[in-house]
């Protein structure tokens, strides 16, 4: 039987030294960014991405997460996987400097690979949207970019 969805997550988040805030949930910080991630197996599996550029103060956002699915339900379980695989794999780029920063015009912007695209997050005037870009060149249209510190 395989375990359950969140196993390898909280392994990950072992190996990164996330700090554990409370009964399931685990923090990492940066200088300018934090994510929250939160691990409940059979419950819910969660990221909550902020970054703040360094000289406008502008924040962007991305989370992924299980939704209102029910994770105790084996019909679930596939889809599960894939939320924590997307987790490990975003938290894994923040590690490795992949994810990049930068301003289009004067929208703060996001951009890192994500399940073998590249995810653009652009800050607006009042919420932030996430677009998907076939490749990194497309991700960074119109900005100057650098690693996330």
């Amino acid at each position: 039987m395989r375990a359950e969805a969140g196993h390898r997550l909280l392994a990950f988040l072992r190996e990164l030294q996330a700090v554990k805030v409370a009964e399931f949930r685990w923090q990492l910080d940066g200088s300018i960014w934090q994510a929250v991630v939160d691990v409940e197996p059979r419950r819910w599996l969660g990221l909550a991405f902020e970054a703040v550029d360094p000289v406008t103060g502008k924040r962007a956002t991305y989370d992924i997460d299980t939704d209102l699915y029910d994770l105790s339900q084996e019909k679930q379980r596939e889809f599960a996987e894939e939320i924590e695989s997307d987790i490990i794999e975003f938290l894994d780029n923040l590690r490795k400097g992949a994810v990049l920063r930068g301003n289009d015009g004067a929208k703060f912007v996001l951009v890192f690979p994500l399940d073998g695209s590249y995810v653009r997050v652009v800050r607006g005037r009042f919420i932030c949207g996430a677009s998907t870009c076939p490749d990194l060149a497309a991700a960074k249209a119109g900005g100057d970019y650098v690693p996330l510190e």
